[in-house]
Order: C-alpha cells, then structure tokens, then sequence
C-alpha cells in the first residue's frame, strides 16, 4: 500500500491567491502531486506577499510547499494545449478565476471534461459561479463583509472588525479540499463520474456561523458585536492576570461555574438567584465578570491556567507568536517543523494538521522560489515533450 494517503492523486492548480490555493496545498500535504501553473512572468500573486527574506517571500514558502511549480501563459493557445493535456492525465483541477475567464479560454468545465469525463474541478469564487453578484471582483475581505461575519466582530461601540488574516480563503480552502475528497470518493468508491464544485468565500463563512439565521428566522434577533463575550454564556471574556497576560476563560456551563464557584471559595453564589441559571448569568454578567476579573488579577498566568484546569474549568494564555515559540505543548505535538529551502535555509512553520495514525501527512519541500522550477520534470517527464519542445515554448513566452 502507498505510504501517504493520497498518492497517486494528481491535482493541476491553476488558481491564484488563497482559498483555492490552500485547498490543493491540503492535499498535497496528505500525499496529491500538485503541479502548481503560473504565468511565466508574474508567477502568482503570492510570490509578492510580505513578510520577504531576502527579496523572497516567506508567505510563499508556505502556502506552496509540496507543489510542483510549472509555468504556462493560459491565454495562448499553446497554453491552453498545455492545461488540456495536464487536465487528461490528472485527477483534480482547481482554479478561481472570474466566472467565464476559463470558458473564453476554452478550459471551462465542459471543455475539460469532454478530455476527461472521470476529472473533479474545484471553482472557487467569492460569489459563485451564478447570482447577481457572480462577476463582481471578489477578495475574501468583501465576500466576508457580506457573509455576516464581520457583522457581528468587534465590540458593540465600534465599528465592525475583519479578521487581520484573510479568514474567509481558509475557511474555503477546507471546505474545497473536503469537497473534492467527498467527489473523489463517489467517483472511486461509489461508481460515480467526474463532477464540478462550487465554492463561494460568501457561503462557506456562511454556513460556520452556528445559529445566527436561524434565531432570525424564528425569532427575529439580529445578532450583534459582543466583543469578547459569547452572548448567552457568563462567565465568558478575556481577563488580565497579575503578570499582565490575558487569559481565555470561560465557564460554559452550570457545572463548570459550581466548580470555578468551589475554587475561589464563593459557594455563595451558587445560592445567588442572579446566577442560578445560565441565562441568568448571562442577564447579570457585569457584577460576575467584575469579581472574576479582580480573582484573576491577583494570580499570574501560570498558577491561573494550572489550577482552573486542574479544577476541570478551561482557561489558557491568549498567546502570541513568540509565546507559542517557546510553549513546551507545541513542542510535544510537534506543531512547528523545520523544512530546508535551497535559497533561504532551513525555515520553521506550521506543521500538517491534522495528524493520522497511518498515513500522515508531511511537509516535503516549502514553495519553490524559482518559476518554472519544475517545468522540465512535468513537460518533458510527464507530458514527453522534447528539449527542443520546451525550448521553444520558452522562446515564445509560452512557458
């Protein structure tokens, strides 16, 4: 049996940006050869994204580790040759262009699959392939803006608060590499045929927004910002520990809030008719945050998150990056890994999540800082074309 779980799954990326992107990055990381396409002089808009090292970016070297990066021009007719042919012999295409930028270049859907019935094409858009709003420009900034995410982020007083990472892409990017393994999976295992996703940034922010429509629909509550708080639990905020930290607490139950009760050695209140009940707390949670603010402030974060834990109620450090860094629990789980780069030496980052007992996954080079580092491997070893071939191709800024 293969070693990885997706090995000999051969994914063409021809998208740009995120959340597309982060999808065939998912599966390469679990074993897919991803050949990334890029145009021969740009390359992808990523290459451009600080932080940079050495005039080289580092967000690449992280959102394209394990792709094989060729370069092709898809508005040429020898390009769109190019894709065909890697479309033929491949499994998965993702892409997320505007809707209809493919279909001029005739490497639309049903352009590609009439090359290969059995192939899986992932489209992913801010606003999906049909709507009112199918042809506007979306980032997943805008997309989010209208997924009612950023509605109901930041505090009530102030204006509403995008994510300051591009959230909604992520977000997409899961739910794209799950769709395609759900149609991998019909096709393989199932007996079914090739099929095409459509993945909209709107919808897939959408849809984790637990019950946000549906307490509109039937009760009418537009929910609003709360900031730190998660509206109907108390105790719930980000409190300040005597070393200055902030922690994450929160008793979400009433079981969780007799045992914090019990800790700070104020049974009382669990005889308080103010905190008898969840919405109770909810309904006089300044008075409850004011005392558990001023416990907390007392205590420095480490005797805080030992003994609330030990107790049986959650409570961790908001960390930042450096905190992680040096947090012996990431070192454990082996969540930061060192990859070497040709041009840049070894860099640290994230590890694959999340972690099979079998087949996991693995980080086997980072983003290829060279365009078309992998032009002679997949044209010529793949697709077997000559020397000369590819020369030419170059010549004439095809590739």
């Amino acid at each position: 049996m293969a070693d990885k779980a997706l090995s000999g799954v051969r994914v063409v990326d021809l998208a740009s940006w995120i959340a597309a992107p982060f999808a065939a990055t998912l599966l390469a990381e679990f074993g897919a050869e991803v050949i990334k396409v890029e145009h021969p002089q740009r390359g992808d808009a990523q290459r451009g994204l600080q932080p940079f090292l050495d005039d080289h970016s580092l967000y690449w070297s992280v959102c394209a580790r394990n792709k094989k990066c060729v370069t092709c021009d898809l508005s040429t007719p020898q390009g769109q040759e190019i894709v065909k042919q890697l479309a033929k012999v491949s499994d998965v295409v993702v892409e997320n262009f505007r809707p209809g930028t493919l279909e001029r270049w005739g490497l639309g859907w049903e352009d590609l699959r009439a090359i290969k019935p059995a192939l899986v094409m992932l489209r992913a858009t801010a606003y999906g392939q049909d709507g009112p709003y199918r042809d506007y420009p979306g980032f997943g900034s805008a997309a989010e803006g209208i997924s009612g995410a950023t509605y109901i982020t930041g505090y009530p007083d102030q204006p509403p608060v995008r994510p300051c990472f591009p959230m909604g892409d992520y977000v997409t990017g899961l739910f794209g590499a799950f769709s395609v393994m759900v149609a991998l999976y019909y096709r393989d295992v199932n007996g079914g045929k090739g099929q095409w996703i459509d993945a909209a940034i709107y919808e897939s922010l959408f849809r984790v927004l637990e019950f946000l429509f549906v307490e509109y629909d039937r009760l009418g509550e537009v929910r609003e910002r709360t900031g730190n708080l998660v509206p109907g639990t108390a105790p719930s905020d980000a409190f300040q520990s005597k070393d200055g930290k902030w922690i994450s607490f929160r008793a979400a139950s009433d079981f969780m809030f007799a045992r914090f009760s019990k800790l700070i050695d104020r049974q009382d209140l669990l005889q308080d008719p103010r905190y008898a009940t969840m919405k109770q707390r909810w309904e006089n949670r300044e008075p409850l945050h004011a005392l558990v603010r001023e416990w907390i402030a007392q205590r420095d974060t480490r005797e805080i998150t030992a003994v609330l834990n030990e107790a049986g109620v959650p409570a961790m450090p908001i960390y930042s990056v450096a905190d992680i860094a040096e947090d012996p629990h990431f070192r454990a789980r082996n969540m930061i890994i060192e990859v070497a780069d040709k041009l840049l030496g070894p860099l640290r980052m994230q590890a694959v999540v999340p972690k099979l007992s079998e087949t996991p996954g693995t980080v086997e080079w980072p983003g290829p800082q060279q365009l078309g580092e992998h032009n002679q491997e997949v044209y010529c070893g793949l697709l077997g074309y000559s020397a000369a071939d590819l020369a030419a191709l170059k010549a004439a800024g095809v590739v």
